[in-house]
């Protein structure tokens, strides 16, 4: 990974030689799947509310299902309620970030990918899955 500061600061910071610069995670989550775009990782921000019993059975839910599509090691930190996923297979990163999306009340996710967020990042790493890009 080849990251400079200076994609940390702002044009507008650079151009005035600002020496300091405020980031939020966003931020070094972005720059952090822009360094490593050409490995095309992509970065799952999971988001675990406090939960009642409703949300603890479709969080055990969704790791059945996540085991049920091969995902072990997937399952076993979203079980643990890791914060963030790094993926180096795009493919897995795709079929998590689905099976989050569309199928868990438990778990919100935010997904990173090749220095976009959002639906840009979506966009980006389906056409990457599906050979469309």
């Amino acid at each position: 990974m080849n990251i400079s500061i200076d994609t940390l600061f702002s044009e507008d910071e650079l151009a005035e030689d600002a020496v300091v610069t405020a980031l939020n995670h966003q931020d070094i989550v972005v720059a952090l799947s822009a360094a490593l775009a050409k490995e095309r990782v992509a970065v799952l921000h999971m988001l675990y509310p406090r939960t009642d019993a409703r949300t603890h059975r479709s969080l055990d839910e969704l790791i059945a299902a996540l085991h049920g599509h091969g995902l072990h090691q997937v399952a076993r930190l979203v079980s643990e309620e890791a914060h963030y996923l790094v993926f180096k297979d795009p493919v897995k990163a795709w079929k998590t970030f689905h099976e989050i999306r569309n199928d868990s009340l438990a778990v919100g996710v935010h997904l990173y990918y090749a220095g976009l967020v959002g639906e840009a990042a979506e966009r980006s790493l389906d056409a990457h899955v599906h050979g469309r890009d």
